[in-house]
């Protein structure tokens, strides 16, 4: 198996609980609550910032021109189409997100921000191929299963469902599998599995 492959399997289990979180199973079915979805734009918003940031830090550590390319890819879409989405949902929402919505939320950016300090470029993508191996997961069962409120909550939802995502989550496993041996799988999988259950305490924070 590839190391991506490896850590997937190994991750298996936490990564189907971070699916099934609260969160993800109230979009799927459609019960998520005005106000909940109001403070879920801000605290995403905040860690797609920190995500442009990481794939910055990725672009300066990059072992390849791939690689550069690959995560320049990911701070355009970031800083263009999903920083547009958040914009235009945040001004169409019927309800104000509540004060310090973002700050509740800080962990996964905290989390993230610590692995890249301490790993760099392998840790960037791995982190950040935990992050969207989870919102593939579990915006393509919502998706598919057709339960999602129409608008904003329907357009996030099948952004992170489709080819062109998908695409990117496969780039990210790509750069797994090129980090160098020495740096062991056991710091893979705890990179991949503490981001997991930062993003379950990140989207636990909309119902505080």
């Amino acid at each position: 198996m590839t190391r991506s492959e490896t850590l997937l399997e190994a991750c298996a289990g936490p990564l189907e609980r971070a699916a099934a979180m609260r969160f993800a199973e109230d979009v799927r079915t459609g019960a998520i609550g005005a106000r909940e979805y109001a403070d879920y734009l801000e605290i995403e918003a905040s860690f797609v910032a920190t995500a442009a940031r990481l794939h910055g830090l990725a672009i300066w550590d990059a072992p390849d021109a791939a690689a550069i390319e690959r995560n320049s890819a990911a701070v355009h879409a970031l800083t263009t189409e999903q920083a547009d989405y958040f914009r235009a949902a945040r001004a169409a929402w019927p309800v104000p997100a509540r004060p310090g919505a973002a700050a509740r939320g800080a962990v996964l950016s905290e989390f993230a921000l610590a692995a890249a300090r301490e790993g760099g470029h392998a840790a960037v993508v791995t982190v950040m191929f935990a992050a969207e191996s989870l919102y593939l997961a579990w915006c393509g069962r919502a998706h598919r299963e057709g339960g999602v409120p129409p608008g904003p909550i329907a357009d996030w939802v099948a952004l992170h469902a489709g080819e062109a995502f998908r695409r990117g989550v496969e780039a990210l496993a790509r750069e797994v599998d090129a980090i160098p041996a020495d740096v062991p799988d056991d710091r893979l999988v705890r990179w991949f599995g503490g981001m997991l259950e930062a993003e379950i305490a990140f989207h636990d924070a909309v119902y505080g």
